[in-house]
């Protein structure tokens, strides 16, 4: 029997870098290390029409099996996109209803809900910030530096300034986030029901926790999201999971204090494995 996991969410579950490391990826990896089992991932997401100008494309993605290719148990769908909102899953919901995924994982609000300047939403930007800066996630801090030096010395320098003047427009306007919180909860409530138009189970998580100093405001208001995720879920009938909660720290971000590293991802898929995995969801049978 072949099984389907399919997993929504932004760049947080997508991955960062070149590598994409992410708490699926490592999810796989621990599941074909603990379960005995073959345990693949396939990685899919959406791309703009510009993406090949010579064939028509909309997705892009990794197969991502063994070198021998064996048949797989379980697949591991990472539908995920950095940079799109909730309402983008909406356009899986084909793809999902033909999988007929035994469990979808809906990791989403972390975009949408960042404080952002006031500016991105109204164009009130002032004469001295760049044209190129005023995207909504022009000005987040980076990840990571490149290790060649003359390369991290630039964009270092570059950072520091988007920071100072990203800073400074937060302290000067009041900062909204990307989404209003009761739009994205509409959208949540209705992806939920289509989700569960399929009888699937359905596993909504909670946002992680956001660095105050790099983004003043967001992590109160982050708990004003997940204190409305929760009710969604429980209004639905549908699972949440506080993963935050159980975090025992350490180095588990970037520098932004946002995106998971490597030992973050590898933290918070031991804690969705151990709540997704019961006698039901044996990957021996």
């Amino acid at each position: 029997m072949v099984r389907n996991w399919v997993f929504l969410g932004d760049s947080l579950t997508e991955g960062v870098g070149s590598k994409r490391i992410s708490h699926v990826t490592e999810l796989a990896k621990q599941l074909r290390s603990i379960g005995g089992a073959q345990v693949h991932e396939f990685r899919l997401r959406q791309v703009s029409a510009d993406f090949n100008r010579q064939i028509e494309f909309n997705v892009a993605g990794l197969m991502n099996v063994d070198a021998d290719q064996k048949p797989s148990n379980l697949w591991l769908w990472n539908l995920a996109c950095e940079g799109q909102t909730i309402d983008s899953d909406f356009g899986w919901l084909p793809l999902i209803a033909t999988l007929r995924p035994e469990l979808v994982v809906i990791f989403r609000g972390s975009l949408e809900s960042i404080i952002r300047p006031a500016m991105i939403g109204d164009g009130g930007w002032p004469w001295w910030v760049p044209p190129s800066w005023r995207g909504y996630a022009a000005m987040d801090p980076r990840c990571y530096f490149s290790t060649a030096w003359w390369r991290k010395a630039k964009q270092s320098s570059v950072d520091a300034l988007k920071q100072r003047a990203r800073l400074k427009l937060l302290k000067a306007r009041a900062g909204k986030p990307l989404v209003d919180l009761e739009q994205f909860a509409q959208s949540q409530t209705k992806l939920l029901k289509r989700l569960l138009a399929s009888d699937t189970r359905v596993l909504v998580l909670g946002l992680l926790p956001v660095d105050q100093t790099r983004f003043p405001g967001s992590p109160e208001h982050f708990k004003r999201v997940n204190a409305r995720l929760k009710q969604i879920a429980d209004a639905e009938g549908v699972e949440f999971f506080d993963w935050a909660s159980s975090l025992n720290g350490g180095n588990l971000f970037y520098r932004d204090g946002f995106h998971p590293n490597a030992s973050g991802a590898e933290a918070l898929a031991s804690l969705l494995r151990e709540k997704v995995q019961s006698s039901s969801f044996s990957l021996q049978s």
